[in-house]
């Protein structure tokens, strides 16, 4: 067996600033009335269970429009996908037609939330190498 010490991994995985998002949940829980910025959760009187089924339905049309077959449409909602999700294509017209924003497809990415997509973001930014401009600059910063 082998044994891991927190101080060993990463400081996300055992700074307790890091459960600071589970106290945020956990008031809203409590509090279920208030709308709290700071946990960036949406306010639980925006959606409505009926909006799952309505939601699903349209994608499923969606998926069917573009000549999806049956297997297919399975696949893409039971299996997983792309790695950058399966929502680009549509996430980039959107992008163009609310906001004259053009952005090839292939280059959007799908997180679970925004905690993820900062990680990726962080890492894509901040190579592992204290050359770079992101480390000096942080540890400039720090000093």
């Amino acid at each position: 067996m082998v044994e891991l010490s927190r101080a060993d991994l990463h400081v996300s995985v055992w700074d307790p600033v890091a459960t600071s998002m589970n106290f945020l949940n956990e008031v809203a829980g409590r509090y279920p009335d208030a709308i709290s910025l700071a946990a960036g959760r949406p306010h639980d009187g925006f959606y409505s269970v009926d909006d799952v089924e309505r939601y699903l339905r349209i994608y499923l049309d969606h998926l069917r429009a573009e000549g999806r077959t049956e297997e297919q449409v399975r696949g893409m909602l039971l299996q997983y996908g792309r790695t950058n999700g399966q929502l680009g294509t549509l996430i980039a017209r959107m992008l163009d037609v609310d906001h004259d924003v053009q952005v090839p497809a292939e280059s959007v990415m799908v997180t679970a939330g925004c905690q993820e997509a900062m990680v990726i973001a962080l890492r894509a930014r901040c190579a592992p190498d204290p050359t770079t401009s992101c480390w000096r600059s942080s540890r400039a910063t720090s000093a």
